[in-house]
């Protein structure tokens, strides 16, 4: 375990493209001498995975690592990461590795529910979780940049574990209601039996009206 100082990509040296490419995303930037002490082990798997914590309330977030390029003492996250820790820019936190198992079920739940309108959510989930989010842990919320259009999504459920590894492995998905979501308002049919709206309307008012009265044959004595 070794401890670095934390800075979201908005306040580091890091390239604009990098920063916009990996704003949403769980992945993170580490130096080199993490990758050189990793190299020393014999259980590591690859791609690489590291817990980032916070050491005053011990929470926790488990990232993918985009390089190793940071630089020495300091690993860059995105902003949203920072926030959710309960961090500021330049506070220590914890890295340790990580190695989840792989998923096999996944439940999401959607902000809006202008996400499951769109064309095959589940196929834009699949392209965008799998490049920007290859690691997930029940209870967090992740943003999908799709269109110039940020969503907001929790995840709900993981199986076989809290974190679970979602690259290169079969993933059952599903979609918990989005949290704007309203039931429709069921009618309930009108069977009640036909009114004499003309004689309601007489009871009603107290004034005449037109052919409300008993009916009578022409002629007759």
């Amino acid at each position: 375990m070794d401890t670095l100082t934390c800075f979201s990509y908005a306040c580091s040296a890091v390239p604009q493209e990098t920063q916009e490419q990996l704003k949403y995303s769980n992945k993170i930037l580490l130096p080199a001498s993490i990758l050189h002490k990793i190299d020393q082990r014999d259980d590591v798997e690859y791609p690489l995975f590291f817990k980032v914590t916070n050491p005053v309330c011990e929470f926790g977030r488990v990232c993918a690592v985009h390089e190793f390029t940071a630089i020495e003492g300091l690993v860059n996250v995105p902003y949203y990461i920072l926030e959710d820790l309960g961090l500021q820019e330049g506070s220590p936190v914890t890295i340790e590795y990580i190695n989840p198992p792989e998923g096999s079920y996944i439940k999401l739940k959607p902000h809006k529910t202008e996400f499951i309108d769109l064309p095959d959510p589940k196929q834009i989930l699949e392209h965008i979780m799998s490049k920007d989010y290859p690691v997930v842990t029940k209870g967090q919320t992740i943003v999908i940049n799709h269109k110039d259009m940020n969503y907001r999504i929790d995840v709900v459920d993981t199986q076989p574990s809290e974190t679970i590894k979602i690259i290169n492995t079969d993933l059952d998905l599903d979609f918990d209601q989005p949290h704007d979501y309203i039931e429709p308002i069921v009618v309930e049919p009108d069977i009640s039996p036909p009114r004499n709206v003309k004689l309601d309307n007489f009871k009603q008012t107290g004034k005449f009206v037109p052919f409300s009265g008993k009916g009578r044959a022409l002629g007759s004595k």
